[in-house]
C-alpha cells in the first residue's frame, strides 16, 4: 500500500514544540509512515494570520532548516525538490507553504522559496494577506494587484497554486488568471458539510476540468456539520466528489497535526483501516489506489514535464 498526502502541519508543530518529524507522538512521523510500501508527504509551513512581514519569511526559513537538519541517511525519507525525484515505493517529503503572507509582498521571495524546495503555496489562510482574501474575510474582493502578479510568478517558478482557504472571489479570479492546473490540497464537499472551508460543486467541477487535484481533509468539522465523524462520513465526501467526475482528481489531504481528527483516525497509522473500510464498501482497489496515491503522484510527475 502506498500513500500520497497533500497536506500536514507536522513540520510547523515540530518547530513550535521543539519536536521531531522523525519520531514523535503526533499524527504523522517518518517512523509511522515507513510501515507503508511508499509514502510521499507534503509538509506545510503554516503561516498563522498574526505572522506578517519578515516574521513570516523567517518562519519559512527556520522550518525548512529544521526539516533539512532532521533528515538524515537513517530517517528513511528524502526531500524531493523536483517531482522527477519521486519514484514508486519510495518515501519522500515535499515542502509547501500554507499562507501567501510568507512572500511579504515581494515577488522575489517566490524564486527564493523555490530554491529551498517549496513546491506548493496556499494563497491565503483564513484572513487577508498581500495576495488577497481568505475564506473568513468579510466582504472579500479576491486577489490584489500583487496577488495577480504572484499567480504568474508562482507558475513561472514551478510552484503549484493551492486554493484551500481561498475566498470564493479569490478562487474564481485565480481560475481566470492561472494558465496551469491548480489544486485544493485539503478541502471537502460543501454539499456534504456546509463549512465555509469546503468546495462547492462548481469549484470542484472546475478543478476537474483543468486537471487539478483535491485532497480530502480529515478535520472533523470539515467532515460533518456536527463535528462527530467517522470513516462513513469521509466516505460520503468521496462518494459525492466521485459523482461529480472526480475519479482522477481525488486525493488525500489529511491536515495531520493541524486539525482535530475523527476518533477512527489516530494518525498515519490508521490509513490501512481506512483503505480496508473502502474495500468493504465496494470500492475497487484501482479506485482506492488512485485516491490514496496515484492521482496525486501522476499530477506532480506531470507538472514538471
Amino acid at each position: 500500500m502506498q500513500l500520497f498526502d497533500l497536506h500536514c502541519d507536522t513540520l510547523y508543530k515540530a518547530y513550535t514544540e521543539k519536536g521531531s518529524v522523525v519520531h514523535n507522538d503526533y499524527h504523522f512521523s517518518f517512523e509511522k509512515a515507513l510501515q507503508y510500501d511508499g509514502y510521499t508527504q507534503v509538509m506545510a509551513v503554516w503561516i498563522p494570520d498574526e505572522y506578517r512581514g519578515e516574521a513570516a519569511v523567517n518562519l519559512v526559513e527556520e522550518c525548512a532548516a529544521l526539516l533539512k537538519k532532521q533528515m538524515n541517511s537513517n530517517c528513511g525519507f528524502k526531500q524531493a525538490n523536483s517531482f522527477n525525484e519521486l519514484e514508486n515505493h519510495s518515501h519522500n517529503v515535499v515542502l509547501s507553504i500554507e499562507g501567501g503572507a510568507a512572500l511579504n509582498g515581494k515577488l522575489e521571495n517566490i524564486k527564493r522559496f523555490r530554491k529551498m524546495g517549496v513546491r506548493f503555496l496556499t494563497l491565503t489562510w483564513n484572513g487577508a494577506n498581500e495576495i488577497g482574501d481568505g475564506i473568513l474575510c468579510d466582504n472579500p474582493k479576491g486577489l490584489t494587484e500583487f496577488g495577480k502578479a504572484a499567480i504568474a510568478e508562482l507558475e513561472k517558478n514551478g510552484i503549484i497554486i493551492d486554493v484551500s482557504h481561498a475566498s470564493v472571489p479569490l478562487f474564481w479570479q485565480t481560475a481566470e488568471l492561472a494558465k496551469r492546473p491548480f489544486v485544493a490540497t485539503h478541502s471537502n464537499a460543501k454539499a456534504v458539510c456546509k463549512n465555509l472551508r469546503n468546495l462547492d460543486d462548481e469549484q470542484f467541477k472546475y478543478i476537474c476540468k483543468i486537471g487539478g487535484i483535491v485532497g480530502i481533509n480529515f478535520h472533523r468539522f470539515f467532515v460533518t456539520d456536527s463535528g462527530v465523524a467517522d470513516f462513513s462520513d469521509l466516505h460520503r465526501h468521496i462518494e459525492y466528489f466521485l459523482s461529480l467526475g472526480g475519479e482522477n482528481v481525488l486525493a488525500l489531504g489529511s491536515d495531520y497535526d493541524g486539525a482535530e481528527m475523527p476518533p477512527c483516525i489516530k494518525g498515519a497509522q490508521s490509513m490501512g483501516e481506512f483503505y480496508n473500510y473502502l474495500l468493504r464498501h465496494n470500492y475497487s482497489e484501482n479506485i482506492i489506489r488512485k485516491i490514496f496515491y496515484t492521482n496525486a503522484y501522476n499530477f506532480c510527475k506531470n507538472f514538471d514535464i
